[in-house]
């Protein structure tokens, strides 16, 4: 095996690419100019990290190359496509009238954000939704509970993938295998990536709601039901999660 000496991941210049990606949000900040050059600059900061840097592992590679490409689609949408000044919250007048230090903290929550979660840009179909009276220690409380369950099942997924021989025989492709251990392993890949993103999605949630920086019905679950993906469009609209929704959408609309 041929030793891989590329640096180790940049952890400094993600950090100030987040940063500049904030700044370009705020609303009725920065001119047109400024917010191209902005975009351009996180494109070439991903592109570096991605092609020259490395965490030490293929997969953590692989995982942070693929979520820095949805990232970026992100970015180009709401600094590019979609003009943060028009952007509000339901209840609120635009957040370009507003005083400078609330458009950088609608930036920061725009930011963390995707799915438009309580504004006027909110993506449809949005399941378990927590009602505005329910008490912040019994949401942080359920939350909790299925933190732990979200890490059960990927657990329990990474093991099944671990005994399937269609993934762990020496020599042998996936394609080799049988359909049923093909469809098993694809299935615990899925189980593991839903439930490490639930469970990291809840971690947030519970500390941003156990702490008072927001409200429990700002945070429904990132995934629907699995019961109500009896069909592929249903499970795209309601089961899956819907971060990269409004992207999509922008960009096949630009194109």
């Amino acid at each position: 095996m041929v030793p891989d000496d590329r640096p180790p991941f940049n952890v400094a210049l993600f950090a100030l690419s987040q940063v500049i990606i904030i700044v370009a949000t705020i609303p009725a900040f920065l001119p047109k100019f400024a917010k191209v050059l902005a975009v351009l600059f996180v494109g070439w900061a991903f592109c570096y990290i991605v092609f020259t840097q490395t965490t030490g592992d293929k997969g953590g590679d692989n995982g942070i190359g693929s979520g820095l490409l949805a990232h970026y689609f992100v970015v180009i949408d709401y600094v590019l496509l979609t003009r943060p000044d028009d952007l509000r919250n339901i209840k609120d007048t635009k957040m370009a009238e507003r005083s400078f230090r609330s458009r950088v903290v609608w930036a920061m929550k725009l930011y963390a954000n995707p799915r438009g979660i309580g504004c006027v840009h909110e993506v449809p179909n949005i399941q378990n939704r927590p009602s505005p009276s329910t008490p912040r220690w019994e949401f942080v409380v359920n939350r909790a509970i299925y933190i732990v369950m979200s890490i059960c099942a990927m657990g329990l997924a990474l093991v099944v993938n671990a005994f399937n021989p269609a993934l762990t025989t020496p020599g042998k492709v996936l394609t080799d295998a049988p359909l049923h251990l093909r469809a098993l392993g694809v299935a615990g890949f899925a189980v593991a990536g839903a439930s490490l993103l639930s469970a990291l999605h809840s971690s947030l949630a519970v500390i941003t709601v156990g702490c008072g920086f927001s409200s429990p019905e700002r945070w429904p679950y990132l995934f629907g039901t699995p019961l109500q993906a009896w069909s592929i469009k249903r499970f795209w609209r309601r089961v899956w999660h819907q971060n990269l929704r409004r992207v999509s959408l922008n960009v096949v609309l630009s194109v």
